[in-house]
């Protein structure tokens, strides 16, 4: 009679266990690793200890985040979108604020960001126009650089890159010496 309750309850724990697991990722699949609300896209090359090795593309620059075995809480799958739901900053409130807006690959924004360069007291604060050039499922976008300053540009091309960036600027995101201040729609 005890066997079979724990057979029965054997399977029970199995199923449970494989419905609660994470997003699992064969090798070879695309996905983009998560660090510090940027994105940047690879392929996974090899599972380790139930952790993945991601191998990211040369295109994937500049790469911020120490290369380890990436749990899956961190890992997304890559798959492109024409179009996602962002939250702006607003214009209407004092305070820090956001409002909803659907973005569509091709939309130009005005982003705003300040960087702190080595040798300099006070960050740089600038502004560029970006445009969304390919949108992940998951709500982060890869942004091409369209105008601005030479200087702006390329303080913005060496931490952000072709990385992807998640579109809720409703709070600020850090690139180590960029952060992202405002973000509007042209």
């Amino acid at each position: 009679m005890k066997q079979p309750k724990k057979v029965v309850l054997s399977f029970i724990f199995f199923l449970i266990s494989t419905t609660i697991q994470a997003d699992h990722f064969p090798v070879g699949t695309d996905v983009l690793a998560n660090c510090h609300g940027f994105f940047a896209r690879g392929k996974v090359k090899k599972l380790y200890k139930e952790r993945y090795v991601v191998h990211f593309y040369k295109d994937a620059r500049p790469v911020h985040c120490t290369p380890f075995a990436w749990d899956s809480m961190f890992l997304v799958a890559y798959e492109p979108i024409e179009q996602h739901i962002a939250k702006l900053s607003s214009k209407d409130s004092f305070f820090r604020g956001s409002k909803e807006e659907v973005l569509k690959t091709g939309d130009k924004l005005n982003v705003s960001y300040k960087a702190s360069i080595k040798g300099r007291f006070l960050d740089k604060k600038a502004t560029i126009t970006v445009a969304i050039k390919e949108i992940n499922a998951n709500g982060a976008a890869q942004l091409e650089i369209v105008d601005g300053e030479l200087e702006a540009k390329q303080i913005f091309q060496r931490w952000v890159g072709t990385n992807y960036v998640t579109m809720d600027f409703s709070s600020l995101l850090k690139a180590d010496r960029l952060t992202i201040l405002k973000v509007e729609k042209k």
